[in-house]
């Protein structure tokens, strides 16, 4: 049977984003997970083999390239003369984390002296990530930062080295699965027979008994402990970024590799002040006197206050530019500007002695305003 074109495999145009391939592969990974499917089994697991074919190719940039360029005979000599198999499959990773523990991802890599299992069933695992917010001052999107923020951490105990047995002693082999860390049962349905593969429940995968378990961890090899991480902020990064730190979530078992920390940034607000892109804005409100005659008032700003000249006759609405007053838009850009916005303060009521000032300021310009409304006002139909 030909083989498909990668891309109709999974579902994506050619110019699908690396998140879209990811995404698609997903899906169709738990669509034909043999435990799922209403198809049959040995049908589902050659659509998952496909699919995941497809991913090995279209999730590495130089592969995906050779393949738009030179199609299958660009690729196949990452696979051999056999074709794919899994032992050419490199994002293992992912896969796991799809399938954790399950009978599907043992039968694939158990058995093939993988990472995951060390050429026996039941084998490490990664730990889980762990997600944290965090709010910072919006300056710290101007110049960055470098906080120190506590992680509660789950890794290796540090008495036994993960082992969960007492320093110096040794391991017998489980009973339960003589060392496989794995059971298969075996249940009879009319002419046929179902095997089932599951963790054992005694050494919980190891495939070892500990004779004397690690008095620090109660024998499960694993601590908790709040760890402090110093987080470095890059200058110009946005409102909900996200901050990966590898190899600081959970511990692994069984000496699998640790998960990863993803940091959300929040920055908190500050009043009469936004963000747009490198610029900021904020508006202010003057009194009369001030836009006629001219003055100072001060402003709140991005990394705290900063004076702002009014000229003389300055209008309603006129925006004020402070250039470089702004946010990167990354590491070493220039800052963009702090825009202000001067609305002017029109007094609701006037003594008469004010308005007499007023009318002697302005001149002709008052009096002939005010004769002109009031001849108006004589105008108007009875």
């Amino acid at each position: 049977m030909p083989k498909r074109d990668y891309y109709e495999v999974l579902g994506v145009p050619k110019t699908a984003s690396a998140d879209e391939i990811k995404g698609a592969y997903r899906r169709l990974a738990r669509q034909y997970h043999p435990d799922v499917a209403k198809e049959n089994p040995k049908t589902a697991e050659e659509k998952f083999k496909e699919v995941s074919e497809a991913y090995e190719i279209l999730a590495d940039t130089e592969k995906r390239q050779r393949y738009d360029q030179l199609g299958f005979s660009g690729v196949a000599s990452d696979f051999g003369p056999s074709g794919f198999t899994w032992q050419n499959f490199t994002h293992v990773g992912d896969l796991e984390d799809l399938l954790g523990s399950s009978p599907l991802f043992q039968q694939f890599f158990g058995g093939f002296g993988s990472p995951f299992g060390g050429g026996r069933r039941g084998g490490r695992s990664r730990g889980r990530d762990v997600e944290l917010t965090l709010r910072l001052p919006l300056s710290a999107a101007v110049h960055g930062a470098h906080p120190t923020i506590d992680v509660p951490h789950t890794g290796p105990c540090p008495d036994c080295r993960g082992t969960g047995a007492r320093d110096g002693t040794a391991y017998e082999t489980c009973p339960e699965c003589h060392g496989e860390g794995q059971v298969r049962r075996v249940q009879a349905r009319g002419f046929s027979q179902l095997l089932t593969i599951g963790e054992c429940p005694r050494c919980h995968g190891s495939g070892r008994k500990i004779l004397s378990p690690c008095a620090t961890c109660d024998g499960s090899g694993q601590r908790s402990t709040v760890e402090k991480i110093e987080l470095t902020v890059p200058p110009g990064v946005d409102d909900g970024a996200v901050l990966r730190v590898p190899g600081h979530g959970t511990g692994g078992t069984r000496g699998g590799p640790s998960g990863d920390l993803f940091v959300q940034l929040e920055f908190e607000p500050l009043d009469h002040v936004r963000r747009e892109g490198k610029d900021a804005y904020s508006e202010t409100t003057v009194p009369l006197a001030t836009a006629l005659l001219g003055g100072e008032v001060t402003i709140p700003t991005v990394e705290g206050h900063a004076n702002l000249k009014i000229p003389p006759g300055t209008q309603p609405e006129t925006p004020f530019r402070l250039r470089g007053e702004g946010f990167p838009a990354y590491p070493g850009s220039h800052r963009g500007d702090f825009i202000v916005i001067v609305h002017v303060e029109i007094p609701r009521s006037l003594s008469g002695h004010e308005k007499e000032l007023l009318r002697e300021a302005f001149g002709p310009a008052a009096r002939s305003s005010n004769s002109r409304r009031e001849s108006l006002f004589r105008r108007r139909p009875s």
